[in-house]
């Protein structure tokens, strides 16, 4: 009898578990998602440790006519690293790895550089190796390309030269390829299949059965389908195949679990898992202050939200899309999964808003009118305009006046923001949030600082005109021996372009005679020289093309 009883309790337990939880003031933030003829989305919220709200929208299959459910499994992108992170530290704390490891020790096919990469450099984000994403344009491969592992250590076993010395800069903040490297290595050190090792010795026993790394064609049981969604609904399948650093898939159900894990001390992992907030810093000790906050070992962004101590991170791949909010001193997160390609950050951050709305100390959205600015002649506003560049990337701003108000524009993007004088010199920008983006000027440079994130500097520069005899001198065919590939330099209406057959034109602005700038994340800058020329790009510095005629 008292088995029956207990089989009855452990039965009830199951069912309370899978049940979705119920909130009426979270349901209307999720009204563009209750259409159950589209894709949707799940959304949760947990607070002190208990599950407040669980609760599905839309569906996960249109044509077959399948709603989203707790339990139905989404791809989370960059939410992955963080289990990634937790595996590569518990093969550290069983004394399986080492930090201080060499990473050739494992991966004998990376090649020996004069400065060695060590496993911390992989999990503290300061490794020198390159960035794949500007590499994966030049080599031709598109969204719509299926991209493997093994096309991704292919890239990352060419590169010859480090971007810089290991350990003392930070790599391109949405880097992925030390996280793919340390995928490898638990492969390596475990004997086991990263989806095999990472299912038995991280999601089972924190509970997540629902939860596994998947980079198959394939779709897991009771996986939501990705969607393209604009005037018709299209299926938008996966096609960076890649592991450890995204191809993650959960459910709802299981990352309320994960969350819970922070606030319950008693669960063996709870120390480990604690450790994915420990900051990534360099040898010197300097942490990594972006301007999405401040990066952690599970690469969350640490920043003040509304002036609360918040932690962020997202995901977005083919349709999926993911976010999370973790208010540590409120011992609060909020998440949305999705299947519809729609960044779905609002939603997890209005149930945050409405969950929490007596503890944030500042307003949702910069009130100018309690600022203390001060009042600038135009003249006072002239001497900031012209051009200024970031020299490590090539990036390109204009700074100029209109309708008395200093301007701040983005070349690439053609976008601009309105400027407001704080003093004579520093400027804060005019936002629909609560961020804070300071700029100042000094001695014909400026530097921007967002948030917690270390300044940017940009140097002003007077744009030289050249001519087409100017331009002369750089027209030939460049080959990069790494990657295997080649640009053809021609003159095309005045200007000078890169060219050739998977990429099209890309033209080119210059900034002084020989360093030019495009509007693509590959070529952002190039720098010419007799022999060749280098691309500096965000992750990837010096890349050199030999001229070959």
């Amino acid at each position: 009898m008292k088995k029956i009883k207990l089989s009855v309790l452990l039965f009830l337990l199951i069912i309370k578990a899978s049940a979705q939880v119920e909130n009426s003031k979270f349901n209307k933030f999720f009204e563009n998602w209750k259409d159950e003829n589209k894709p949707g989305v799940v959304g949760g919220v947990i607070k002190d440790g208990k599950i407040i709200f669980l609760k599905a929208f839309g569906s996960a299959d249109v044509k077959n006519k399948k709603n989203n459910t707790i339990k139905t499994k989404f791809q989370v992108d960059d939410l992955a690293k963080q289990f990634t992170v937790l595996a590569t530290l518990l093969l550290v704390e069983e004394g399986e790895l080492s930090l201080e490891d060499d990473v050739r020790k494992y991966l004998p096919k990376l090649p020996k550089y004069k400065h060695q990469i060590k496993i911390k450099h992989l999990l503290n984000h300061s490794s020198g190796l390159h960035n794949l994403d500007p590499l994966k344009e030049l080599l031709g491969i598109r969204p719509f390309d299926v991209f493997t592992q093994e096309d991704a250590l292919k890239i990352i076993y060419t590169q010859k030269e480090l971007n810089f010395i290991p350990g003392t800069q930070f790599s391109y903040l949405r880097s992925d390829t030390e996280v793919i490297l340390l995928s490898e290595i638990i492969v390596k050190v475990s004997q086991k299949s990263f989806s095999e090792f990472t299912s038995e010795r991280v999601f089972k026993p924190l509970g997540m059965l629902n939860t596994a790394f998947n980079n198959e064609r394939k779709l897991l049981s009771n996986t939501a389908v990705s969607y393209r969604v604009g005037e018709e609904t299209h299926n938008n399948p996966v096609n960076d195949l890649t592991l450890g650093a995204t191809n993650l898939y959960t459910t709802g159900e299981d990352l309320a679990k994960w969350f819970q894990v922070y606030t319950s001390s008693t669960n063996p992992m709870y120390e480990l898992v604690k450790k994915l907030d420990d900051f990534v810093v360099l040898d010197s000790g300097k942490r990594y202050n972006s301007s999405w906050g401040t990066m952690s070992y599970g690469r969350y962004f640490d920043h003040l939200e509304r002036g609360l101590e918040s932690i962020w991170q997202f995901g977005i791949n083919a349709g999926y899309a993911s976010n999370m909010f973790r208010f540590y001193t409120k011992n609060f997160v909020s998440f949305v999964l999705g299947n519809n390609n729609r960044y779905n950050g609002m939603p997890a951050m209005n149930m945050a808003y409405e969950e929490l709305k007596e503890d944030f100390p500042k307003a949702r959205i910069v009130d100018f009118k309690e600022i203390k600015t001060k009042k600038l002649s135009k003249k006072e506003l002239q001497k900031f305009e012209g051009y200024y560049w970031k020299e490590n990337n090539g990036l390109t701003r204009q700074i100029y006046l209109k309708n008395d108000t200093l301007r701040y524009k983005r070349l690439e993007s053609n976008r601009e923001t309105a400027l407001v004088p704080l003093n004579d010199n520093k400027f804060q920008f005019v936002v629909n949030s609560d961020d804070e983006v300071i700029i100042t000027f000094k001695d014909g440079s400026f530097s921007i600082k967002s948030g917690v994130g270390d300044a940017s500097i940009y140097r002003k520069f007077t744009p030289v005109e050249l001519t087409n005899s100017d331009l002369k001198k750089y027209l030939g065919f460049y080959y990069n021996e790494e990657l295997g590939i080649g640009f053809e330099l021609k003159i095309k209406d005045d200007k000078l372009i890169a060219k050739n057959f998977k990429n099209g034109d890309t033209t080119f602005y210059p900034i002084t005679n020989n360093i030019f700038r495009s509007n693509t994340f590959m070529l952002s800058s190039i720098t010419l020289e007799r022999n060749g020329f280098y691309i500096n790009t965000d992750g990837v510095s010096n890349l050199f093309f030999k001229k070959l005629n």
